[in-house]
């Protein structure tokens, strides 16, 4: 006789989730979608529409139509999205990532990646694979494994000699008659001093710990995500001194894009974290709702913790290796009554073709969070843009749009169109009719400072390339969407 035999009950792939691909998604303007072949609608006032309507990304959204009747609405901002694909095209970037989250719920606002040195790489593994090193983003790791274990305070001084850039074995002992300069650590974070967080990492962290903190933010853990996350990897060595050298951010810890962001994210939500998600809606092929239900959060760290990393952040942007992205020579903030907290991390591979990894991970704004973001780039030695001035652009971008998209939370998919429902004063829904999204009123765009040069900090830089003047371009009035400030000239010599 044969032994019965049970099979166990299995959860079924839902019909569209093996079919997500984000670019085989479309604009969709709000309203019912036009019959193929269609003639196009006319405007309000009778003024016949174009043969080809151009499609504005302010006023719309991107929907991925799948051929048995299911449609997915993504969280992205069109206008976010295009805009940081059209910095990285426009300062010719080899390779380029930016990663935008709304903090109310960790929703994407932008997934974009960039290669122009490799047109084969697939631009989402930009984004979401640990291709880089962490560099001096690490030290937020260190810091708050520091300030969690109570061995230091943002004002502790640490005393050393020895330059800030590279990290001698014999600077990181302790010699009263050499050790003649004195940093705060929350200098050390602002200006990524790596001998002040190697050496407090070496007197007070042992590996297990400053393992144990990485584990917290999410370093060689899983991230759970429409989209697989490369799981990023933190080697934490035993021996004190090399130990010290990967606590300033110096090789052993990868990082990816995505993930740089949800750690930011971490520290803007008071030390609670929120698995990222891409999927606004889905609707199946009879109009039923199918969507995913939300990740759920889950508090990591302290809220005490991650307001004293804020904090120091935003020396970051104000005084310290991104300031020059954020204010000009007098002081004045490029993005007025907006703070920004942020970290900087640069290192140079050391095989060809030696790209220089530049990062800039943070929240804005600083007192009160709306987005986390981080944006990585890789440069050859001859450079026009830092990692922190692409993202002090997307800072701004949002900050235009910040009104629009939350609006845009409301749209609602249906078998023929995109939604908007209306609100009335007390943010009570009115209607589930599709609107177009309210007029805004046109302005100049705001003129920002050149690229940043290096800067006098703990992370090690290639030196910018020349930037000779050059005549002003006109805008194309076509362009979209527009990028706030003026396009550095290209760099010239062979």
């Amino acid at each position: 006789m044969l032994p019965e035999v049970s099979e166990e009950a299995t959860t079924p792939t839902l019909p569209w989730q093996d079919r997500l691909d984000i670019s085989a998604a479309a604009l969709r303007p709000f309203g019912p979608t036009p019959t193929p072949g269609a003639p196009p609608e006319p405007a309000a006032d009778g003024t016949p529409a174009p043969a080809e309507a151009v499609l504005d990304p302010a006023s719309a959204r991107m929907v991925q139509d799948i051929n048995d009747g299911h449609r997915i609405l993504l969280t992205l901002d069109p206008v976010l999205q295009d805009s940081a694909l059209q910095i990285f095209r426009n300062r010719e970037v080899p390779y380029a990532a930016a990663v935008v989250l709304d903090l109310r719920d960790n929703a994407v606002l932008a997934l974009a990646g960039h290669s122009s040195m490799d047109p084969e790489v697939d631009p989402l593994e930009i984004a979401t694979a640990a291709w880089a090193p962490a560099a001096s983003t690490f030290k937020l790791v260190t810091t708050a494994a520091l300030l969690d274990a109570q061995a230091a305070t943002p004002s502790t001084k640490v005393c050393f000699h020895g330059g800030l850039h590279g990290i001698e074995d014999e600077a990181l002992r302790d010699d009263p008659s050499r050790d003649t300069r004195c940093e705060t650590l929350s200098n050390a974070v602002g200006h990524s001093y790596n001998l002040v967080i190697a050496k407090l990492a070496m007197r007070h962290l042992s590996s297990d710990t400053l393992l144990e903190m990485a584990k917290a933010l999410r370093f060689e853990t899983e991230i759970p995500f429409e989209i697989p996350i490369e799981r990023s990897p933190a080697h934490i060595p035993a021996d004190p001194i090399e130990r010290a050298k990967v606590a300033a951010g110096f090789w052993n810890i990868d990082l990816s894009p995505m993930h740089g962001a949800v750690m930011a994210s971490i520290f803007a939500r008071g030390g609670v974290y929120q698995p990222p998600h891409i999927i606004a809606q889905v609707i199946g092929p009879d109009g039923s709702d199918l969507s995913p239900a939300r990740p759920r959060p889950e508090r990591v760290l302290s809220s005490e913790v991650a307001a004293a990393l804020g904090e120091m952040m935003v020396g970051t942007t104000t005084s310290g290796t991104a300031r020059k992205s954020f204010r000009d020579k007098q002081g004045n903030d490029f993005v007025p009554g907006i703070k920004v907290a942020g970290k900087t991390g640069s290192l140079t591979g050391k095989r060809a073709p030696a790209l220089n990894y530049n990062w800039f991970i943070g929240y804005a704004p600083a007192d009160n969070p709306e987005i986390a973001f981080a944006v990585l780039l890789a440069n050859q030695p001859k450079w026009r843009i830092k990692a922190h001035y692409a993202g002090r652009r997307l800072v701004e971008i949002y900050i235009d749009r910040r009104s629009e998209i939350a609006r845009q939370r409301d749209a609602r998919l249906a078998p023929d169109g995109l939604l908007l429902p209306e609100r009335d004063p007390s943010g009570a829904l009115l209607t589930s009719s599709a609107t177009p999204p309210a007029a805004k009123p046109s302005k100049p765009e705001p003129r920002a400072a050149k690229p940043a040069g290096a800067t006098p900090s703990g992370d090690t830089e290639p030196a910018p390339a020349p930037e000779p003047g050059a005549p002003a371009k006109t805008p194309d009035p076509e362009a979209l969407p527009p990028v706030p400030g003026a396009l550095p000239p290209p760099p010239s010599g062979a």
